[in-house]
């Protein structure tokens, strides 16, 4: 998988906290959103991410997974809630789908991370590798 330019990566982040605007609940919209993807994925591949603690204290996110490429691809996608400049991972969910190209689909993690605190933010993390 070869890394993502600076544009394409601020584009992603654009795009990825542009989907937080107007969410409801009790999530609170995120500080940092890092996506990687193949070169066949593009800037719509995460979109709606919204993640935050809610009751309890208990951290979930959900997000909708598209595959805006030309063939079929399995991505593993990643939310954690992680604390401080240095990113320290608290908590993580992870789970991989396998889309065709326009396939999309509802990612959701309930329980991500209990515990409150200052600093904590969470970050999604997207890799797809080409299948099939």
């Amino acid at each position: 998988m070869r890394p993502l330019s600076s544009a394409t990566a601020t584009a992603l982040l654009a795009l990825a906290l542009a989907g937080c605007a107007g969410s409801g609940g009790d999530a609170e919209a995120p500080d940092t959103v890092t996506v990687t993807a193949s070169p066949s994925a593009g800037p719509d591949l995460l979109s709606g991410f919204v993640c935050g603690p809610g009751e309890n204290d208990v951290w979930r996110g959900k997000a909708l997974l598209t595959n805006v490429g030309a063939a079929q691809n399995t991505y593993v996608v990643r939310f954690s809630v992680v604390r401080g400049p240095e990113a320290d991972v608290l908590g993580m969910q992870e789970d991989t789908f396998t889309l065709s190209p326009g396939e999309a689909t509802d990612v959701a993690f309930a329980e991500i991370y209990t515990g409150a605190g200052d600093g904590l933010r969470c970050v999604p993390r997207v890799t797809a590798q080409p299948s099939g």
